[in-house]
């Protein structure tokens, strides 16, 4: 937990200096099921980004979760349990089935986190394949998750991957167009769901009715595999809730089947972290960001739940 407390404190410092504009709150699952050097390499590109100059408009915090009962409070309140604090973005690292140790009904839970809070979501490997819909081992093409995206390929192994980047909201212009290596485990090959749309090439969207609520999900392909893998490499998503004659945006979502993370490269943290702010409803290179989305949902008020006394593991 060295490197969790060093996040914390360079944003303390950086909030005492006066110099921060936005503070991202990310809620990081990193118990069973989360890998726990994902989760150490994603502190610590947090860490590399809240000591940047990028830093004084968008800081980022992250609080790590081990605890199924807490996990499930921060999903249905949209609120961390032991400080009552606002969460902004709910990111799910690589590793296992996390999902495997959630005791609770985290379908409906994601939902109501996404769709009624606003809250934003990033998930990485397995984190991606959760959001796809892939709960059994070895399912690709499996979907129990309304969200535009399925599985289509994945599970092929470990190394390095090109992936080609097209023009997104998280990395500069002149990353558009160019190919990159990116660090790969065994992660999805993202495509349309079944009855989605397709608008373009890259871009396509589906509706849904989820607890009598009439719900679109929009979704773009960011970046795509050249090798090993069919499909996205990576897709972003903005999801809106219709209310009258109108589609009213709610959380969005970033998911990548490759480790920006854990590639060794400074562009790739950046990436990371700017999925973070992007998915957290702001725009990382406008500034004063914006608040589509996870920037301004109202949160239902906080219901006590009990409070794990499991001890971390150590990282």
């Amino acid at each position: 937990m060295r490197v969790a407390v060093l996040v914390t404190l360079v944003a303390a410092l950086t909030l005492a200096t006066g110099a921060a504009g936005v503070t991202i709150t990310v809620a990081m699952w990193a118990g069973e099921g989360a890998s726990e050097n994902c989760v150490e390499r994603s502190l610590k590109a947090v860490s590399y980004w809240n000591q940047l100059p990028e830093a004084r408009e968008f800081l980022v915090e992250v609080i790590p979760y081990y605890s199924s009962a807490d996990w499930q409070y921060v999903l249905e309140t949209g609120r961390d349990p032991c400080t009552g604090r606002r969460i902004d973005v709910i990111y799910v690292p690589g590793g296992y089935h996390p999902e495997w140790h959630w005791d609770f009904d985290w379908v409906s839970a994601l939902y109501h986190a996404q769709i009624d809070l606003g809250i934003g979501y990033v998930g990485v490997c397995a984190g991606a394949y959760l959001h796809a819909g892939v709960t059994t081992k070895g399912a690709i093409g499996e979907d129990v998750f309304f969200d535009g995206v399925t599985a289509i390929d994945g599970n092929k192994g470990e190394g390095e991957v090109p992936v080609l980047l097209y023009e997104n909201p998280m990395t500069p212009p002149n990353t558009w167009g160019r190919v990159f290596q990116y660090s790969y485990a065994n992660g999805p090959g993202l495509g349309p769901e079944a009855g989605s749309v397709i608008v373009s090439e890259r871009e396509w969207y589906k509706t849904a009715t989820i607890n009598g609520r009439e719900v679109k999900v929009e979704v773009e392909g960011v970046g795509r595999y050249l090798s090993t893998v069919e499909g996205w490499a990576i897709v972003l998503g903005r999801y809106y809730l219709r209310r009258g004659d109108k589609w009213v945006p709610r959380g969005r979502f970033v998911l990548f089947g490759v480790h920006p993370e854990l590639t060794e490269r400074i562009g790739a943290w950046k990436f990371f972290v700017r999925a973070l702010i992007w998915a957290a409803g702001y725009e990382p290179f406008r500034r004063g960001g914006g608040g589509e989305g996870g920037g301004g949902a109202p949160v239902i008020a906080p219901t006590p739940l009990p409070r794990s006394r499991r001890s971390p593991r150590a990282s």
